[in-house]
């Protein structure tokens, strides 16, 4: 419970922080407790290495952003470049986790991917025109959300187990294999030839 309570209360530390200088500085932060959250997610979340994590989720990230930036340079805005854009986007990511044989974690593609999506779509619908410049502050900001978030994931893990957690159970021991009984070595008993 003491590690759920210091993730919690860092995030909301960490994200009022960075409202406040957003607002000062007038940086696009205001999906900071979204993208906070998603890097705290990346960090929480054990399946494959870390580092193999972060950038399977940058790989998605950027993929996603890329698509953005095909969709306003060459198809129409219409639903048919929404849809082609997303089955472009999950069919590389799918052929991405399958030839790495998961290395590079399927779900964490698709959280990159569904990052930017998210960050960005609202505004991308709005002016796709100014893909170039508000697709980079709205990159920047939600990158800098998930690092803060990854930054909570790392200190909940230097927090440790709580003493409520269930302790990690070690596997079972594999039971060895019978042996066979033992081959009399009396010459009286072995079959003889005739």
């Amino acid at each position: 419970m003491k590690k759920i309570f210091v993730g919690g209360l860092l995030l909301a530390v960490f994200t009022s922080i960075a409202l406040w200088i957003a607002a000062a500085l007038q940086l696009p932060l205001g999906a900071i407790l979204f993208s906070g959250g998603v890097g705290t997610v990346l960090g929480l979340v054990k399946q494959g290495g870390p580092i193999a994590r972060i950038v399977s989720f940058l790989i998605g990230f950027v993929l996603s952003w890329a698509l953005f930036g095909v969709q306003a340079a060459l198809l129409p805005q219409l639903v048919i470049s929404q849809i082609i854009g997303a089955v472009v986007t999950i069919a590389i990511i799918t052929l991405i986790a399958g030839f790495t044989r998961n290395k590079m974690p399927f779900w964490a593609l698709l959280l990159g991917a569904a990052t930017m999506v998210g960050a960005y779509q609202t505004e991308f619908e709005d002016a796709p025109q100014n893909f170039l410049t508000q697709s980079v502050t709205s990159a920047g900001g939600t990158l800098i959300g998930v690092a803060l978030g990854l930054i909570v994931a790392a200190i909940m893990e230097l927090v440790g187990a709580d003493d409520d957690e269930p302790a990690a159970t070690p596997a079972a021991p594999v039971a060895a294999a019978p042996t066979p009984p033992p081959v009399p070595n009396d010459p009286s008993i072995l079959p003889t030839s005739n």
